[in-house]
C-alpha cells in the first residue's frame, strides 16, 4: 500500500466554516428577509442583498453557489422562525379557533414571507434538497396540535398533515386547483372537529 494510499480522503470533507463566514451568511439571510417584506422574490438582486447586508456580492456564490441557494437557506431560516413562534405561544396559529384560519395564518409576517419564497423556488430548476427525517416546521405544528388539544399518538401526525396541506395547497395552487380560502376555511374547520371527537374518544377509551 503506497502513502497515498494510507492517508483518509478528503475529498467529500465538509468545508470548515470560519466565524466569518458565518457572520456574513446569518447578515444576508437577515437581510433577504427585510427585502422580502416590501419585494418580490424575483425582483430581489444580489446587489440588493448585498448592499443591505453590508456584503459583497461575489459572497453569495461562494456561500451559497449562487441566489437561489441563499434563497433554500432564506427558506429554511423562516421555517425556524415559524416553528418558534409555535412552540412558544400555544394559540399563534389560532388552531383551537373557529373559522378565518387562512386569514390568521397568513397575517403573520414569517408565514406570508415563506409562501412568497417557496412560490419563487418553485419555478426554479433546483437540485432535491429535501431534509433527513420530519422537516421542523411538520414537528413544530406537530407539537402546536398537542398542545392545545392534548391529542397524542399517531393521529397528530395526520392532522397535522392535514393541516398543512390544506394551508400550504390553497396558498400555493389555489388558483391551479380552483379551491378559494372558504374552501380551506372549512376542510380545516371540519378538521378541528374531528379533532375534538378524537380528544373525547381518546378520554373514554383512558377511563374504560
Amino acid at each position: 500500500m503506497t502513502i497515498t494510499e494510507e492517508r483518509p480522503s478528503t475529498e467529500h470533507a465538509p468545508k470548515r466554516r470560519l466565524p466569518i463566514q458565518i457572520a456574513n451568511e446569518a447578515k444576508m439571510v437577515s437581510a433577504t428577509i427585510e427585502l422580502l417584506e416590501v419585494h418580490p422574490a424575483d425582483q430581489i438582486t444580489s446587489r440588493m442583498i448585498a448592499e443591505s447586508s453590508g456584503t459583497a456580492t461575489n459572497y453569495i456564490s461562494r456561500y451559497y453557489g449562487g441566489r437561489d441557494g441563499l434563497m433554500l437557506a432564506v427558506a429554511g431560516e423562516l421555517s425556524h422562525r415559524i416553528s418558534d413562534l409555535v412552540r412558544s405561544e400555544e394559540s399563534i396559529l389560532d388552531i383551537d379557533k373557529p373559522g378565518n384560519y387562512i386569514t390568521r395564518i397568513m397575517a403573520i409576517p414569517e408565514v406570508a414571507m415563506w409562501f412568497k419564497i417557496h412560490r419563487y423556488l418553485s419555478s426554479r430548476e433546483l437540485p432535491d434538497v429535501r431534509p433527513n427525517g420530519k422537516p421542523e416546521l411538520v414537528r413544530s405544528v406537530e407539537d402546536a396540535i398537542r398542545l392545545i388539544f392534548g391529542l397524542d399518538g399517531e393521529y397528530v401526525a395526520i392532522c397535522a398533515n392535514v393541516f398543512l396541506t390544506y394551508i400550504m395547497g390553497n396558498a400555493a395552487f389555489g388558483a391551479f386547483l380552483g379551491t378559494s380560502d372558504g374552501d380551506a376555511e372549512a376542510a380545516l374547520s371540519a378538521m378541528a372537529t374531528v379533532v375534538g371527537l378524537l380528544v373525547e374518544h381518546t378520554r373514554r377509551t383512558d377511563q374504560s
